[in-house]
């Protein structure tokens, strides 16, 4: 893991976890073959790797954290002015669920990297157990509209399930 990484992962931890103790979880990504917390990805067409990982935290409330890093290696300039972003939450009644909504990140030049951070909350209504929605859920992020040269490049589709602590042996 690079140091860059490391450091992002132990700021993400001292987020969730500087404010009163809460504990996070992380989200496993079940793409292809992977079950993996972070999920790394390389479009080999467009020389342009993507990066994907999520946790959350349970309290008062639900909050989630993606994380979504673009590396562009291509020569040209990775153009994200179209490019969208959608979160399907299964049992989570986020805000903007399924939605696409800009990425809001400037275009990337040749060799550099973006990161995009989606951050969602909803507060408990007090009605039954929280972690029952937690066993079930499961995210589903799409990220459409990337341009390079002018012309579209693949959209990227990550499922993420949470880990449950409540269901560990």
């Amino acid at each position: 893991m690079s140091h860059v990484k490391m450091v992002a992962w132990v700021v993400l931890f001292l987020f969730f976890v500087g404010c009163g103790g809460t504990s996070t979880y992380p989200y496993r990504v079940v793409n292809d073959d992977c079950s993996c917390e972070l999920f790394r990805i390389t479009d080999g067409k467009v020389n342009v790797v993507y990066s994907f990982s999520a946790v959350y935290s349970l309290d008062k409330a639900m909050k989630t954290q993606i994380t979504i890093s673009l590396q562009n290696d291509n020569a040209d300039t990775l153009d994200l002015s179209l490019a969208y972003v959608r979160v399907s939450s299964r049992n989570i009644p986020y805000h903007r669920n399924g939605k696409f909504i800009p990425v809001g990140v400037p275009d990337i030049p040749p060799g550099a990297q973006r990161v995009l951070t989606l951050k969602g909350e909803v507060e408990e209504d007090g009605k039954g157990n929280p972690w029952r929605a937690i066993a079930g859920e499961e995210l589903v992020v799409t990220l459409k509209g990337m341009r390079l040269n002018g012309k579209p490049i693949a959209m990227q589709v990550v499922r993420f399930v949470p880990h449950n602590p409540k269901l560990s042996s």
